[in-house]
Order: structure tokens, then sequence, then C-alpha cells
């Protein structure tokens, strides 16, 4: 049984769920293809991906959070925006991976004959700076990095044009972190997507929920953080980040896919 589950949106588009519930995402072009985040690390994802194409790749952290980019140790080198680099190495030293092998046993989501001892000597990879627009081309396709920055500083998206397709990572989704202590103020985050909007896509794939959004959808996601109203928003904590001062809005189900929130710290409004 492959740890990951394969999502095929055509046959140049792809995303792979891993057992965590981290996506990555896929995109093959004619000459060379892109692989946009690692997740944790713990399956093997390359092999995984080469199952789909033997394409040379590009391989693209969205983000330095350790469920994007503890797989990078998989692959010769890794591009990253500058601004995460520390972040990226912090959550690859060991006590973080450390937290992901216990994450992992929790929920039953080891791979059969999981080396722990060489997994937890991993670290962050070769990384090498990518730049807000530069152009990752893959032959027939090109891509453009824009800046998505909020969720952390370096947070990047890629827009591909010809497709009218935006991949997010975990700069937006319908449940955006923006409480952590790299995260920028929620004043940033907004600013960042009135930048974004007008981009010519009509689309968009996030790093968790394997699905594509519709342009609508950030709006949504725009409004609800543009529109937070402190005396309804909830106290709520996370496992390994209780200590962070986190609340959440939303005018729908609490983390609900299908509806839209924002968790943040009233701090850093």
């Amino acid at each position: 049984m492959s740890y990951f589950e394969v999502v095929k949106y055509n046959d140049q588009l792809y995303q792979l769920k891993d057992r965590l519930g981290v996506l990555v995402t896929l995109v093959i072009g004619s000459k060379k293809a892109l692989l946009f985040d690692t997740a944790y690390g713990i399956g093997n994802l390359k092999e995984e991906v080469q199952k789909i194409t033997k394409l040379p790749l590009i391989v693209i952290n969205s983000h330095g959070h350790m469920d994007h980019s503890c797989g990078n140790y998989q692959f010769d080198e890794v591009y990253l925006h500058k601004d995460d680099f520390a972040l990226c190495q912090k959550h690859n030293s060991y006590p973080w991976r450390l937290r992901n092998i216990e994450s992992a046993k929790r929920m039953k989501a080891l791979p059969e004959g999981f080396d722990e001892e060489d997994y937890l000597k991993q670290n962050e990879g070769v990384l090498k700076e990518i730049k807000i627009g530069d152009i990752i081309d893959l032959g027939d396709l090109k891509g453009e990095v824009i800046s998505m920055t909020g969720h952390t500083k370096g947070s990047i998206g890629i827009l591909f044009k010809d497709w009218k397709l935006l991949l997010v990572g975990d700069a937006t989704c319908p449940f955006v972190w923006l409480f952590l202590e790299e995260s920028e103020p929620v004043s940033v985050y907004t600013k960042m997507l009135e930048a974004v909007m007008p981009l010519p896509f009509e689309n968009f794939l996030v790093g968790h929920g394997a699905r594509l959004f519709p342009r609508s959808k950030m709006v949504d996601f725009y409004n609800i953080a543009k529109n937070i109203d402190l005396e309804r928003s909830v106290p709520v904590s996370f496992g390994g980040f209780e200590n962070c001062n986190a609340y959440c809005y939303t005018l729908g189900k609490m983390y609900d896919q299908d509806d839209c929130g924002v968790v943040f710290d009233p701090n850093k409004l």
C-alpha cells in the first residue's frame, strides 16, 4: 500500500496526499516537472513521484514549515524564499523531526519498516534561494513566483498563467494560520491578498484539502480576515502549539473546508 494518495486532475497536474493529511503538488511540463513542497518526509515521496514522471524535477518549498519541507532530504536541492531559510532549518531540526514521528505514531501513520534513526539524522537539505518574479520553465509551461507573505514571511505562490492556476501552499486556505510567531500581522496578509486577487487565475490549489478552489473563494478568505470580529472569535489550541495566543473567527462551521475562517493572534492585527 502506497504511503501517498494520488489525486489526478489531468495528465499534467497531480496532488499527492500523505497519511498525515498534507499535500504536495506535481506539475508536469514537456521537459521538466515541478514538485511544490515535500511533505513530512516520512514516506518515500521521490519514489512516488517517479512512478508518475521520470522528467527532471524542480523542487520548491512554498514555505519553511516542517509539513512542507521535511522531505527535502530526499532531493538533490530545493528552492525556498530566503526569508524562510532560518524557519526551514528550525523545522528540520532533531526536535521537530521527533515531533513528526510522535504525531505519525498517534495517527498510526508510520509506514512499515520506517527507519526512525535515519529520519532523525536528516536536515533541511540543500537550499537554493528563489526570488519573487522568477520564472519556472518546464518546457511548454511556465510558472511565475509570486509573494504570498502572511502565514510566514517567505511564503510564495506559483502562477501558471496559461492554465489560469495558482499554487498557494498554506499561504491562504479555509482556516489560514496567522497566529504563529513567524506569521505576519493580519493586515499584511490582507494586503497580500489584495495584490494577488487581480492576477490572471481562475482556480487555486492549497496544501491541505485536495480540490480546485475557484478564485471567488479567495475573496471569501479576504473578507473574513478583513472583517474579524473579536467578540465573536473563540480561543483555540493545537497540538504542539499550545503556548500560542490563537483565536479563530468564522461565520460558518469551525474548520469545515467548505467554509472559511482565520486563526490569528489578537495582538497581531
